[in-house]
């Protein structure tokens, strides 16, 4: 776990305790987002968000025998939500009805609300890209009112603030911080800072190197927020981080911390799609009349 929160929450049970924690309401009732955060149009993975999820989903309901698990175990090793496969009966009959309700994509992140037989009145699934340029599940079943569409102004302020606290808490090895600033379902603060914090180290090494690397903010929307952080040294990488609106004591959380391409081969990596899409010069059509296929006059 490069930025140490516990991931592997089994679906849908994710839904019940974050529901506990995550703000319900979206807040900013303004349905149109600042035009900094505007949802990238070129998706950082090789597939939309929307592509993605809508797969997976069906995968989850009609994958019914342990041989046919390849492409979901696939999914679930670059995931923090991971499926049991087959998945239990009663979770692929409310994927048979999944809807997807709004998407959106902000650098390597993404915000999916969407309806399934067991969440008639809509959750959200949260996503990021990982180093593969494939997408992964952050978080899976939050019981929340959509919240795409709607306007991140009232919140990048507590997003900021919170980001900043987790990664001073990472950096001076300070648990107690952390465990006020993360989300960990319900895991005590002696078995987050004795089994989830270590994994944090790996981060923290990277921040002691790169004393003037800073998150840039993605966008978001009054429930979410996504924030990229890339380092040169020792190696070039880069991190997305997720943050939420949340209820109780602390505003605002941080949900995951997880590896992601650099710009750099984000940049790479498009540039290629873009070139594939090209037609090769031995498809270009020919008007030349020796051409069997154009006729002359």
């Amino acid at each position: 776990m490069f930025g140490g929160i516990r991931g592997g929450l089994p679906a849908l049970v994710c839904a019940g305790a974050l529901a506990a924690t995550i703000a319900a309401g979206c807040g900013g009732g303004d349905d149109e987002s600042t035009a900094k955060q505007e949802p990238v149009q070129a998706s950082a993975a090789g597939e939309p968000a929307e592509t993605f999820i809508a797969r997976t989903a069906k995968l989850i309901e009609t994958t019914a025998k342990k041989k046919d698990c390849a492409e979901l175990e696939a999914i679930n090793n670059r995931s923090m939500t991971r499926f049991s496969c087959p998945a239990d009966k009663k979770l692929r009959d409310s994927l048979g009805k999944f809807e997807v309700v709004g998407v959106e994509e902000y650098g390597t992140g993404a915000v999916v609300d969407y309806k399934s037989g067991q969440v008639e009145d809509g959750a959200a699934i949260v996503l990021f890209v990982g180093p593969t340029m494939d997408w992964g599940i952050g978080r899976f079943g939050i019981l929340s009112k959509p919240s795409t569409g709607t306007s991140d102004a009232e919140e990048r302020a507590g997003y900021a603030k919170a980001v900043e606290e987790y990664l001073e808490a990472v950096r001076e090895r300070d648990c107690d911080a952390y465990v006020d600033i993360t989300f960990n379902g319900g895991d005590k603060k002696n078995v987050v800072c004795k089994e989830v914090f270590p994994g944090t180290k790996g981060l923290a090494d990277v921040l002691k190197a790169n004393p003037n690397a800073k998150p840039r903010y993605e966008g978001g929307n009054a429930a979410y927020g996504f924030y990229s952080l890339e380092a040169a040294n020792p190696q070039p990488s880069s991190v997305t981080i997720s943050v939420a609106k949340a209820k109780g004591p602390r505003p605002y959380v941080v949900l995951d911390v997880t590896p992601s391409p650099t710009a750099a081969a984000q940049k790479k990596a498009q540039l290629a799609r873009e070139k594939s899409r090209q037609p090769s010069p031995d498809m270009t059509p020919s008007s030349k009349p020796s051409d069997p296929a154009v006729t002359t006059p």
